[in-house]
């Protein structure tokens, strides 16, 4: 089997043009080599668009007193200030890596083939057709296994609502150009299905199909297009890119490209200003966790020094607290 592209540039050809006044359609070349895919060196053939101490134990009793009532406890002092520093690091280091990942995904991941971002609110349609089983016809003999790729293109279906349909066409002579091919696409669309949902991708070999690059083209149903639409197309063509030149086989790449289309289309990517409000929710989401845990530990450690402090006074004798009151008077 192959596929052509590994590894090369190329013009882009957006979707459109060759499709009738009812059902939309388009067209995608895949820049790159001139080489054939499936399984080890080979490529699948194609082409355009590339496109974050301690109180002081042992010390006289009097001092003790005045340390507690007047600067405090030394080392409790500096192990509370310890985990609160602790804290507000690890705070801060996890909302900027929180931060960081979420401009990542922004960005597509850093990969120039993530550049069209999902925009658009979609719901998954519900048309009440079944998945077709079988949706895979290939002319050119590139997948590995057809059917066991075709029960893995369900989790598209279940996602979106749409039919994945692929066709491998082998080389016709007939089809000189990109628009004839792309007719092709929605004649065919129109001839073989009595369903709207159907998202059907084909792709048009070469006379030397193992190393000419062919062309790509598609056909929506009607009720695809609420899932399916330039959007939508152009980021399926991003992924159908972005692994077109890899190392996958056939198989993978088709299954990798809806799998990851669906996940995309199905969700809002995050903007620009989305990472810079999270980013500053989550600043002052660790500023007041750092307050509270502060304000908790200095409550904790003055009701522990307060009934230490009642503990000694207790267990003074009455006369060496009259002897200390009289002390402290003198030396004031």
């Amino acid at each position: 089997m192959g596929r052509a592209g590994a590894g090369g540039g190329g013009g882009h050809r957006s979707s459109g043009g060759g499709h009738s006044v009812h059902r939309s359609g388009g067209g995608h070349r895949v820049g790159g080599s001139h080489s054939r895919a499936g399984s080890g060196s080979s490529r699948m053939g194609s082409g355009g668009y590339t496109p974050p101490s301690g109180y002081g134990y042992g010390m006289p009793r009097r001092h003790r007193y005045y340390r507690h009532y007047g600067y405090g406890s030394y080392g409790g002092g500096a192990g509370m200030g310890g985990a609160v520093a602790t804290l507000i690091v690890v705070l801060f280091w996890i909302g900027l890596m929180a931060v960081i990942l979420g401009m990542f995904r922004s960005s597509g991941g850093g990969s120039s083939y993530n550049t069209v971002k999902s925009t658009i609110v979609r719901e998954k349609i519900d048309t009440g057709n079944a998945y077709i089983n079988d949706c895979i016809i290939d002319e050119l003999g590139w997948f590995s296994n057809p059917r066991k790729t075709s029960a893995q293109l369900k989790q598209f279906w279940e996602e979106t609502g749409v039919q994945p349909f692929i066709i491998l066409k082998a080389y016709d002579a007939a089809l000189k150009t990109d628009i004839q091919k792309e007719q092709w696409a929605t004649d065919y669309y129109d001839a073989n299905f009595d369903t709207e949902n159907i998202f059907l991708y084909v792709y048009f070999a070469e006379q030397d199909a193992d190393n000419d690059v062919g062309y790509m083209a598609y056909a929506n149903g009607y009720e695809t297009t609420a899932v399916m639409d330039a959007e939508a197309v152009d980021i399926f063509w991003n992924y159908i890119d972005r692994y077109w030149t890899s190392d996958m086989s056939t198989d993978e790449v088709f299954i990798s490209a809806f799998q990851n289309t669906a996940e995309a289309i199905m969700h809002v990517s995050a903007t620009g200003k989305d990472v810079l409000m999270w980013g500053i929710i989550l600043a002052v989401v660790v500023v007041i966790a750092a307050a509270v845990v502060t304000v908790v530990k200095m409550r904790n450690k003055r009701a522990k020094e307060k009934a230490q402090e009642d503990e000694r006074i207790l267990n003074t004798p009455v006369g060496d607290i009259a002897s200390d009151h009289l002390e402290d008077k003198y030396l004031k």
